[in-house]
């Protein structure tokens, strides 16, 4: 029996990806005349890896590392004016309303009538926080976790925490490996919602072979799986 649902947040219930999108595309623009779009895409995503260390995962890191390609692909040659507009870039992002995905909060009030729903998301925390805030989902959720990274050692110390036994939780996100690859590793169910654009760090060529594994198009498609698998018509 499934007795607990995990959310993922960033383009799982509202979007997010497709503004990064948005904003490295600008980026590209700026320093057309340096070097060719793909090339500045490339390198950013590079230092953005090389980054996660020191700035995780979020729109300040993000635009931190804006900041070092475009001074690195443009040898220094990156004007101040251009540097401000890179910040004012991030600083929208992070002052940009939340737009719920299709259903999401229909979805949730019917989950909640049955499930505790945790919501389990990465990044920065303060920026993580301001978007839960402001997407006024926080009140479906008994629990709310943002974590550093997803791994199979923070889900578990997680549901430790919570007194959850992971093999009856059902994890949903857009990420099969931040979302999906742990909880099947615990013993859970992961299901699957694909987002139209995916974080160059979060893709992952080949779906899980599990029967815990479940793909579904939208997300207000997910009541009716989980009462399929917990014994319902």
């Amino acid at each position: 029996m499934i007795k607990v649902v995990a959310l993922d947040a960033d383009d799982t219930l509202w979007h997010s990806e497709s503004r990064f999108q948005a904003t490295q595309a600008r980026l590209s623009e700026i320093l057309d005349r340096h070097a060719p779009h793909d090339q500045v895409q490339t390198h950013l995503h590079e230092l953005e890896v090389r980054n996660q260390k020191l700035f995780g995962f979020g729109v300040k890191g993000f635009t931190l590392s804006m900041i070092e390609a475009a001074i690195e692909i443009s040898d220094g040659e990156i004007t101040a004016g251009e540097i401000h507009e890179i910040v004012m870039m991030g600083k929208a992002m992070l002052d940009a309303p939340m737009e719920l995905l299709d259903g999401v909060r229909v979805t949730l009030v019917e989950l909640a009538e049955a499930y505790p729903l945790m919501m389990i998301t990465k990044g920065d925390h303060m920026d993580q926080y301001n978007k839960i805030e402001k997407s006024g989902l926080a009140g479906h959720f008994q629990e709310i976790e943002v974590l550093l990274d997803k791994d199979v050692a923070s889900y578990d110390e997680i549901f430790a925490r919570h007194n959850v036994d992971p093999r009856e939780v059902m994890m949903v996100g857009n990420s099969i490996p931040s979302d999906i690859l742990p909880i099947l590793e615990l013993g859970g169910h992961g299901t699957f919602i694909p987002y139209h654009v995916t974080a160059s760090f979060e893709r992952h060529e080949q779906e899980p072979d599990s029967p815990r594994y479940h793909r579904l198009a939208r997300i207000d498609q997910l009541p009716r799986l989980l009462n399929h698998l917990n014994g319902g018509e």
